[in-house]
This record gives structure tokens, C-alpha cells and sequence, in this order.
């Protein structure tokens, strides 16, 4: 028995099941890659093993922490019903969620002079696309709420300038949805792709140029790297890591934006959530209505028409997931 072969058995028992775990899949595969498999087929993952490649990437926050956590939990206790040996993460020696979050939410003053800076990328030899690449891939993040995953992942065959409308296919929660996006993003893509036309419908649309990347594509620390270098540029304070801004903001804004701009035009939320939860691809209802509570954090006049009209739909818990 191999390891690889303990995690197809236990993929296909939880697929069995019912559940859809591509998200824990990769995680386990990543606590595996430096797993020396046993000559006699003997299976075990020793409290050392396990400690030292839970938990020890980068710039990785709380709460994914117990999130991988409790996808390497789940396939170690596979391991040990099928009479392997393994060490599990007991849960009281974890971090404790983080249950304070709050999202930085940009005004539209700093989202002018993010994209005004981008389009000023300074070029470089080791990445000639790059000056380039950035100005329409930030456009894309605000004008359109993507995760940044589905932006790095945008094939040529996803997009449809015709239409201006996005295909984002098998995302964070297994669904796929059209994204349409403005006429500004189709000027900007379009003038990209004239200078860099695509080899093939299956190409990237903004592959990484660097022998490091991940079969061509870029990985979402890079793009992080270039967000808080234009942060830097527009003059907008990086306050540390958990405090933010993050990268992961921009889809928080592109959300605010469109609840702020429905509630002072008086469109029905009840109705409108629903739209707004399927244009992110949320998973039901329950992440898009935190972003009622980030609205009323960010536009606090707006508090008691949201209250008298919608207090129903609004959480009154603590945004606790950084990943809506």
C-alpha cells in the first residue's frame, strides 16, 4: 500500500458519501508530498511527520490552518480504521478560530487611483507581460468580484467578448456560473489579447512567464505581491498581515459596492441576495449576507433603512470568514 493509494480509497469513500472535496484533496496531497513511503508497504505518519507539514506554509491565516487541519484529520483517521498508524492534530492544541474579522472596504477614490497606478506598472526584463497583465487583471477583481483563484485560472475558452460575460468553471464550492462583465474590462482585455494573443483555447489568459510558476500559471502569492506593491503606489496604508488591506478585500468591496448601491435604490434584498449569492458562487445564502453587515459597517447611515427594512437578513455574529 502506498500512500497515494490510501488517499484515492479515502477520496472515493467520501465521494460515496456524498461529499465533493476537491479543496481537501489538494490539502492532503500537500501534507503528502514529502511522505517516504515504507519499502514493506507499512503505512505510518509519526507525530514528527504530521507536526512538520501541518500548518507550515506562508502567509497562511487562522482559519485555513484548521481548515487543512481538519481535511489531514479526516485522512488520518482513514489511515487508522485501516489499521495504519497515524498521529491526529488533537483538537485543544489548535489556534483558536479567528472570529474578528473585518474587511478593509475601498472607497472609490482608492479604487480610481489603484487602477490609475496599474496601468503605470513599471516594465521588466524577467516579466515583460506583466506591465501589461496587471491592469486588466485588477480591473477584472473590481469590476467583476472574482476570487483570485478563478482570475489566475481564466482560460481563453472562458471568456466571450461578444457578450462580455465569463465562464468560471468547478470553483471553490464545485459550481459553475457566467460573471458578465463592463464595457471598461472589454476594452482593457481586448487590447491585452491583441498583444498577446492566446496559443489555444485552453491557454491561460495571463500565464506566468517565470520557470517557476505552476504549469504557466501564476500563484496567488505573486499576485498578492504585486497588490500590496500598488497599494504602495496609490498611497493606501498596508497595516500588516491579518489587518490588511488584503487582496481578498477586492471581492469584498465588489459585494458592499453592489448592496450599498441596491439598498439607496431601493431594490428588494430579499430578492436580490439570491442574484448576488449566485454571481459570487456562494454556497447558499449564509456568505452573502455577512456582506449586509460589512455594508452597514462600511455606510452606517444607511443602518436604519437596512435595519427597518432587512434587520431579519442581517447576522448579528462577527465575520468570521475571510473567504466569502
Amino acid at each position: 500500500m502506498t500512500s497515494k493509494m490510501l488517499l484515492e480509497q479515502y477520496m472515493a469513500e467520501r465521494h460515496a458519501l456524498g461529499f465533493s472535496l476537491k479543496t481537501d484533496e489538494g490539502c492532503i496531497k500537500r501534507f503528502l508530498r514529502n511522505f517516504a513511503e515504507p519499502d514493506d508497504g507499512v503505512l505510518s505518519f509519526t507525530k514528527e511527520y504530521v507536526l512538520k507539514h501541518i500548518g507550515n506554509r506562508l502567509n497562511v491565516q487562522t482559519n485555513t490552518i484548521l481548515r487543512d487541519v481538519s481535511a489531514i484529520n479526516g485522512f488520518l483517521d482513514f489511515a487508522i480504521r485501516k489499521g495504519y498508524t497515524a498521529y491526529k492534530i488533537p483538537s485543544k492544541s489548535l489556534p483558536k478560530e479567528n472570529r474578528n474579522f473585518r474587511a478593509y472596504i475601498f472607497t472609490d477614490d482608492e479604487i480610481e487611483r489603484m487602477l490609475i497606478v496599474a496601468d503605470y506598472v513599471p516594465f521588466t526584463e524577467q516579466n515583460p507581460a506583466r506591465k501589461y497583465q496587471l491592469p486588466v487583471m485588477f480591473r477584472i477583481l473590481f469590476n467583476c468580484g472574482l476570487r483570485t483563484s478563478e482570475l489566475l485560472n481564466l482560460r481563453m475558452c472562458d471568456v466571450d467578448l461578444k457578450e462580455n460575460v465569463f465562464t468560471i468553471l468547478d470553483t471553490k464550492f464545485h459550481k459553475n456560473r457566467l460573471v458578465p462583465f463592463s464595457d471598461s474590462v472589454s476594452v482593457a482585455l481586448t487590447q491585452y489579447l491583441e498583444r498577446f494573443p492566446s496559443e489555444s483555447p485552453d491557454s491561460l489568459i495571463f500565464p506566468s512567464s517565470s520557470p517557476r510558476g505552476n504549469g504557466g500559471r501564476y500563484g496567488n502569492s505573486w499576485l498578492q505581491t504585486q497588490f500590496r506593491q500598488l497599494l504602495r503606489m496609490a498611497g493606501i496604508p498596508y497595516n500588516g498581515p491579518g489587518k490588511g488591506p488584503r487582496l481578498h478585500d477586492i471581492r469584498h468591496t465588489f459585494a458592499v459596492h453592489c448592496l450599498n448601491n441596491w439598498v439607496l435604490s431601493g431594490e428588494d434584498l430579499t430578492a436580490a441576495l439570491p442574484v448576488l449569492s449566485r454571481y459570487l458562487g456562494h454556497n447558499g445564502l449564509t456568505g452573502t449576507q455577512k456582506y449586509l453587515q460589512l455594508t452597514a459597517q462600511m455606510y452606517p447611515d444607511i443602518v436604519a433603512k437596512l435595519e427597518t427594512q432587512f434587520g431579519g437578513l442581517i447576522p448579528q455574529m462577527e465575520v468570521s470568514d475571510e473567504n466569502i
